[in-house]
């Protein structure tokens, strides 16, 4: 009955006016006082926490070097896999007709930090075996390709027609710029060949890397840009003989895709990070400092004992909690390149941060939580934790400590929109598809955690007196 009772208070509770403050605001029904406790009071403190090992489980792959005041030296490069394409055109098509094969590196417009301008070189090898996972930002490919292993190598930039190559103009569009780096035709004519002969090795994964274990990219020289690229694929251009709509013999020209990066293969940004001085001596100092990729997470003490310690000393009354929020004030730290804080914050118990990105997991705002930056507040809220706060009341205090020590995560979260219209009338629905560390751009921020607020509102009824 207690529980009916608690729902049924907190629908009528729920349903009416009341105002948010620091003291209590009543209103009475009957014989009964209905009252509205907000509290604010709650302190949060926390230590920022080096975290260079990071699974970068995404389509995300970041290439080149960059030197920031503030921020630090950041190198990256990476190593991918491919899923093969299962159907390709082999009517009316023979070996000799391949004509090139191009490796296609896609970057969203302004998908970079650092000189739009700057001329950089980036070398692509051949991978001589396979990667094997688990790998981490970490991972060190030597001995996964040889300077012998060059598949091609181009200059690049950010701007359009990243690379002087003449299907750039093609390809480059409003969103997107390319590097487009030429790969030696024989590569193309070899999976042709292979595919006509063995079909079956492009049915998976597995079965196309002992064809082709994958490519290694890294800059070979130049620096002051790192750039965000979110699709990677070869295209292969070829002849074929067609017949016209009156009956005629021709040859067309056509490309396809014969390979693409993909989530289902392993894609692996290998990090170097070194921290600027003044950060490290910040965080040496107590500063909550979150930096990404490969930089700082804050580990915190979220303060649950005093929520619940506050809640129960109104013992005497029905209670029913309303909401809990936490809003984290955060500070932009200068630098010559832009750098912000990150986009989006991860707020998951510290026990069970590395289980979460193991298995792929997305926030659900229930047991974990994801704020995005708000650049006009500069800060983050985390949605309602009301049912965080239920869930540990529920088990008692010994699950008090460990759900207070949380973890604050810079993550780069992935999103679909999908819009329902029924003649004039849409309702457009984002749906999170994906939520990884994030290696999508540099980001460093000074987290205020003695401006934090913690807002606990729940609602009370007692008898009049």
């Amino acid at each position: 009955m207690k529980k009916a009772f608690s729902w049924l208070l907190g629908t009528m509770l729920l349903s009416g006016i009341y105002s948010c403050s620091d003291n209590t605001i009543g209103t009475s029904i009957a014989d009964t006082k209905l009252e509205i406790v907000a509290d604010s009071s709650f302190t949060v403190s926390g230590a920022s926490v080096r975290n260079e090992k990071i699974l970068t489980r995404t389509m995300t792959q970041l290439l080149g070097t960059i030197k920031a005041t503030n921020y630090g030296e950041l190198e990256s490069d990476f190593v991918c896999q491919f899923l093969p394409s299962n159907a390709i055109d082999t009517t009316g098509i023979t070996a000799d007709m391949i004509d090139s094969i191009r490796l296609i590196m896609r970057t969203p417009l302004g998908g970079y930090t650092g000189d739009s301008v700057m001329p950089m070189r980036v070398n692509v090898y051949q991978l001589s075996k396979q990667l094997a996972p688990p790998i981490n930002s970490t991972f060190n490919p030597e001995g996964y390709y040889s300077d012998n292993s060059l598949l091609g190598s181009c200059a690049y930039t950010a701007t359009i027609g990243a690379s002087p190559n003449l299907v750039a103009s093609a390809i480059d569009k409003g969103s997107f710029r390319t590097i487009v780096m030429k790969l030696p035709k024989q590569l193309a004519v070899n999976m042709f060949k292979e595919y006509k002969a063995n079909p079956g090795a492009f049915q998976s994964a597995e079965k196309f890397q002992q064809l082709f274990p994958g490519i290694y990219a890294a800059n070979s020289y130049g620096s002051g840009r790192i750039m965000k690229i979110d699709k990677t694929f070869m295209l292969v251009n070829y002849r074929k003989k067609s017949v016209t709509s009156e009956g005629n013999d021709t040859i067309v020209r056509d490309s396809a895709s014969y390979a693409t990066a993909a989530p289902e293969v392993i894609s692996n940004n290998n990090i170097k990070l070194k921290v600027a001085d003044n950060i490290t001596a910040m965080v040496n100092q107590g500063e909550a400092i979150v930096q990404s990729p490969a930089g700082y997470e804050v580990e915190i003490n979220f303060p649950l004992e005093e929520i619940i310690a506050k809640y129960k000393s109104d013992s005497e009354y029905l209670r029913v909690i309303n909401s809990l929020y936490f809003t984290l004030p955060v500070e932009h730290l200068e630098n010559e390149y832009s750098i912000a804080p990150p986009q989006y914050l991860l707020l998951v118990k510290s026990s069970e941060k590395e289980k979460f990105f193991a298995k792929n997991s997305i926030a659900d705002n229930d047991k974990t939580f994801y704020a995005a930056y708000d650049a006009a507040t500069k800060s983050y809220v985390f949605g309602n934790m009301r049912n965080y706060l239920i869930s540990v009341l529920d088990a008692g205090y010994e699950e008090i400590k460990d759900a207070s020590a949380m973890t604050l995560v810079p993550v780069d979260v992935t999103s679909e929109t999908n819009t329902n219209s029924y003649y004039y009338y849409s309702n457009p629905t984002t749906t999170v598809t994906s939520m990884t560390p994030a290696v999508s751009k540099p980001t460093i921020g000074k987290l205020k955690l003695d401006e934090a607020k913690v807002a606990l509102v729940y609602s009370k009824q007692g008898n009049n007196k």
